[in-house]
């Protein structure tokens, strides 16, 4: 008797990849705020044809770069829950480091004392969050004043200059079209993607910024990454002080003041969740840089400042409004 061998019939193969069209729209979905900034270039741009001019666009991306690098640290404080308001006390602080120093050091120890502060005074706002157990809002709030005090009396209230054209040329010279500030904005913004998306310690602030308790209960170092991230947080600050001591020329107590409010709104425009566990390098990028396009535009069209104010008030509440109900259609959808 013979048998015959059938050929079982060719299992048909599914691309599992995901469509462009598919990738595309979740993209835009998640970055909504991408498509607000290129309206809002057009706009202007046909408005005022001036804003295209390599002048405008290179000061557009120098006030992007200073909220940008400050942003950056800032979006990991807020991924993990916590909060920094000392960040004007800190810039300030570190830039007249930079300019009493300058005279007598290479340009390389000037930067390296700035961002050697900021890790000291992040660290210090760190200690009283975690281990005194003061609320980030109200510590931070104390150490802004302890801070810009210390900067007011380190001065005497004076300007401090930076004479050093070296210095100045480093810091807001163009690296081809670009500034160099809003290249290493770029730079520190990748690795701050990096940190937070592929690393055990982003993980981990992301974690407790979700759910402190469940972290602590899971063994994850939460007290250690708390001060880490305050002081990574600080260095970020001073990097952002850096540069605009080379831009002004100068540093003083008041540089900085009222700077913590454009890094926080860039950060939660950009999509950054404010009770924590989710934080967008990119959405960080593209908050600094709607935030220096408005203020630009305003400029432009002859607007009076403090409608800036309103302006920038308003943007906040309505990216506040529309990430919370973005997320609250999300919830609905994983419950269904």
């Amino acid at each position: 008797m013979t048998t015959t061998a059938t050929t079982p019939a060719p299992v048909p193969v599914q691309d599992e990849r995901p469509r462009v069209a598919e990738v595309l729209k979740q993209f835009a979905g998640r970055q909504y705020l991408l498509g607000v900034l290129v309206v809002l270039c057009v706009a202007v741009g046909l408005a005022r044809p001036a804003f295209w001019g390599s002048g405008n666009l290179s000061n557009v991306l120098f006030q992007a770069s200073f909220v940008g690098l400050a942003a950056c640290g800032m979006t990991m404080l807020i991924a993990s829950g916590l909060l920094d308001l000392s960040v004007g006390g800190t810039i300030a602080v570190a830039s007249i480091a930079v300019a009493k120093v300058l005279p007598s050091t290479t340009i390389g120890a000037a930067v390296l004392l700035a961002l050697v502060i900021g890790a000291v005074l992040g660290l210090v706002n760190g200690l009283l969050v975690t281990y005194v157990k003061i609320a980030p809002f109200i510590a931070t709030l104390g150490t802004l004043y302890l801070f810009l005090g210390a900067a007011f009396i380190w001065t005497d209230g004076k300007v401090v200059p930076i004479s050093s054209s070296n210095y100045r040329a480093f810091t807001t010279g163009e690296l081809g079209p670009l500034p160099v500030p809003f290249v290493v904005f770029v730079v520190l913004a990748v690795v701050t993607y990096l940190v937070l998306q592929r690393t055990y310690f982003g993980r981990t602030l992301r974690a407790f910024g979700s759910n402190e308790r469940a972290a602590v209960l899971a063994g994850l170092p939460v007290n250690r990454t708390k001060v880490a991230v305050f002081v990574v947080a600080g260095i970020c600050f001073a990097l952002s002080g850096v540069f605009m001591a080379g831009r002004l020329s100068s540093a003083e107590g008041n540089m900085a003041m009222g700077f913590e409010m454009d890094v926080i709104a860039a950060v939660v425009v950009g999509g950054t969740a404010l009770r924590g566990g989710r934080g967008t390098a990119f959405g960080t990028v593209v908050g600094a840089l709607l935030f220096a396009v408005l203020a630009n535009a305003l400029n432009l069209l002859g607007v009076a400042s403090y409608w800036q104010y309103v302006l920038t008030g308003a943007v906040l509440v309505a990216a506040i409004a529309v990430g919370a109900r973005r997320s609250s259609a999300a919830e609905v959808r994983g419950a269904g």
